[in-house]
């Protein structure tokens, strides 16, 4: 059976919830928005519910511990095909036999590091390369393009970075976003997500500062793209 869902972690946990409660035989867990039928198929669409789901990832978080959890939620980020079974069969793990959790020789174990990782990694990459530009309202504002869906992963580290400036991260590829008023993050998403007009004065004085640091006769372009990947140059202001 194919169990579609909301395209959202939230909406996950939702069909993990039902899963068990109703003892599905899962074949697939795939978003409704992106779902292709196939023949033969018996498929079961779940509502996303916040109590359950919640319910879920207090589970996960009790079964394995905070870290796991983190990793689940990393795995999920990737958006990559075939990840909601390998994390149904995961999860499944979790809670009939947590001590299997971080054994890598289990193949969804295995799946689900892998990917977290990788997206683990490019969250802590893509907080070096966040460029904040001025827009009105003295509003700070910062456009990614990054290859998972990694902008809520930096919420954390910028709300305690820049703690007392209202802040905006916007991912282009996804029409998401976050926002700190200077005291809380909170999600964006569609007409939300948009970006605001830019001040190109301020822009022009950081690609000027930039400009007068930069030492000619130490430049090493190939250094410099095996530090900052080319993927990464076309939201970093001092590269335009």
């Amino acid at each position: 059976m194919t169990l579609l869902t909301e395209q959202s972690f939230e909406g996950f946990l939702s069909a993990v919830f039902e899963a068990f409660r109703l003892k599905l035989p899962v074949q697939r867990i795939v978003a409704e928005s992106v779902y292709v039928p196939q023949m033969f198929e018996d498929t079961h669409a779940i509502a996303t519910n916040a109590e359950n789901a919640a319910r879920v990832w207090k589970g996960i978080r009790k079964n394995a511990g905070n870290n796991i959890a983190f990793m689940v939620q990393a795995a999920y980020l990737s958006e990559l095909p075939q990840m909601e079974i390998s994390l149904w069969e995961y999860v499944k793990e979790i809670f009939t036999n947590s001590e299997n959790a971080q054994n890598t020789l289990e193949p969804h174990t295995h799946t689900v590091f892998q990917i977290a990782n990788k997206v683990k990694a490019e969250a802590h990459l893509i907080k070096g390369f966040v460029r904040f530009q001025k827009a009105e309202n003295d509003l700070m504002v910062a456009v990614i393009e990054p290859t998972y869906n990694v902008v809520n992963l930096l919420a954390e580290h910028f709300a305690k970075r820049f703690p007392n400036m209202q802040w905006m991260i916007v991912d282009v590829k996804r029409g998401l976003g976050i926002h700190y008023d200077g005291k809380e993050v909170y999600e964006l998403c569609g007409e939300a997500a948009e970006i605001p007009q830019i001040n190109d004065e301020f822009t022009a004085l950081w690609k000027g500062y930039y400009k007068s640091a930069n030492i000619k006769e130490r430049k090493n372009p190939r250094l410099q793209k095996r530090c900052l990947p080319v993927k990464y140059w076309r939201h970093l202001t001092e590269m335009n």
